[in-house]
């Protein structure tokens, strides 16, 4: 099938419909199951950031936590990091206003 097991507060290499960087936030738990997709918060490089209240800053990179997919699991191409936990309580603090959570 691909990669293996995706796990959250991965950032992976994703090429499907276009090529792009994402920062898995679905639950590991999630992840391990049969489902065929992961939940991904889009990772854009610091200069082609657009305005948005939400984004959490990530050294040379910006998550975009108003930007989510879930894009097929077999997409997943490289891993190229994974984001601390301070990043991580970012992006779920931004996901939970997303939510009104």
């Amino acid at each position: 099938m691909g990669v293996g097991l995706l796990r959250r507060g991965e950032i992976w290499r994703i090429e499907g419909a276009r090529s792009r960087l994402g920062l898995v936030i679905s639950s590991d738990i999630y992840n391990s199951t049969e489902v065929p997709i992961v939940i991904v918060a889009e990772v854009v490089e610091e200069q082609l950031l657009r305005d948005s209240p939400l984004a959490v800053a990530m050294g040379e990179h910006v998550v975009m936590p108003d930007r989510l997919s879930s894009p097929l699991k077999k997409w997943f191409t490289e891993r190229v990091g994974v984001a601390d936990s301070d990043t991580m309580s970012r992006v779920s603090r931004a996901l939970r206003i997303l939510q009104d959570l």
